[in-house]
C-alpha cells in the first residue's frame, strides 16, 4: 500500500442525530452501574457512618459491594444490553443506507452495531468512506494513501459447560437406615471446554501527512474470511482520479 499521506480527508456529511443516539446510550450505561452502586452500597454506609458505626459500615459495604455487582451484571444482560442493541441497530441501519447513497458508484460496503455502530463502503474509483465513531458521525471520504494500516485481529474466548451426572443409590430409599437401609455414590461431573474466536477488522488512517492516526474497528464474528478479504480489498485500493 502507498504510504504517502494525501494533504487532508474529504468530510461530506455530518450525522448529529446517530452521534447524539451514540453518546446518550453510552451515558446511560454509564450511569446506570454508578446508580446502582449509589443506591445500594453508598446509601446503607452513609447511613451506616451518619450514626458513627463504622464497622458496620465496612462489613455492610463489603457485602452490599458483591450483590451490587451482581445486580449490574444482570440489569446489563437484561436491560442495557437489550437498550444498546435496539439504538445500534437503527444507527447502523441509516448509516448502511447512507453509504450506499454516496454519489460515487459503490463496490462493496458493510454496517455494524457491535461496540458502536458504523458503516463503511469502498468506492469504484477506490476511495474508502467511513461513518463511525472514530469520525464522530461525519462521513469520512479517504484517499488509498491516507490509510496507513489494515489487519485482521482475532480474541478467543473459552467457554467450559460442566454436566453433573446422576447420583446412584444402592439399597433402600434415600430415608432408609439400619438393615435395609442404602448407600448412595456420588455423581459424576464432566466438563468440556471449547474456544469460540471472533474476528475484527482494524483501519488505521491519517488525516494529514504525518498526523494523528485513527481507528476504526469493524466487527465480523466468526467470518474471519470475510474479514479477510475486506482487509486484501482496502490493502489493493487503487484511486481513480478520472
Amino acid at each position: 500500500m502507498n504510504t504517502a499521506v494525501a494533504p487532508t480527508a474529504t468530510r461530506m456529511k455530518s450525522y448529529p442525530d446517530a452521534l447524539a443516539c451514540v453518546e446518550q446510550t453510552e451515558k446511560i450505561s454509564k450511569l446506570v452501574p454508578l446508580a446502582i452502586l449509589g443506591v445500594l452500597v453508598g446509601l446503607p454506609m452513609l447511613s451506616s457512618l451518619l450514626s458513627f458505626r463504622l464497622g458496620e459500615a465496612l462489613f455492610s459495604g463489603i457485602i452490599m459491594f458483591l450483590i451490587a455487582g451482581v445486580v449490574i451484571k444482570i440489569v446489563d444482560a437484561v436491560i442495557l444490553s437489550s437498550m444498546r442493541a435496539v439504538h445500534y441497530r437503527g444507527v447502523a441501519n441509516r448509516l448502511a443506507a447512507a453509504v450506499q447513497a454516496v454519489p460515487t458508484a459503490v463496490s462493496q460496503w458493510r454496517s455494524w452495531w457491535q461496540g458502536a455502530p458504523g458503516a463503511l463502503a469502498v468506492t469504484q474509483r477506490g476511495d474508502l468512506v467511513v461513518i463511525d465513531r472514530s469520525t464522530n458521525y461525519e462521513e469520512l471520504w479517504l484517499h488509498p494513501s491516507q490509510i496507513s494500516n489494515v489487519s485482521v485481529e482475532r480474541e478467543a474466548t473459552q467457554i467450559t459447560n460442566t454436566r453433573h451426572g446422576g447420583r446412584f443409590t444402592l439399597g433402600g430409599g434415600a430415608s432408609s437406615s439400619g438393615l435395609f437401609g442404602g448407600y448412595t455414590f456420588g455423581g459424576r461431573s464432566r466438563s468440556t471446554t471449547h474456544t469460540v474466536e471472533t474476528a475484527f477488522l482494524e483501519i488505521r488512517y491519517q488525516l494529514e501527512r504525518n498526523g494523528m492516526t485513527y481507528t476504526t474497528v469493524i466487527p465480523f464474528g466468526d467470518d474471519r474470511r470475510g474479514a479477510d478479504a475486506l482487509c486484501a480489498t482496502i490493502s489493493r485500493l487503487e484511486h481513480d482520479a478520472g
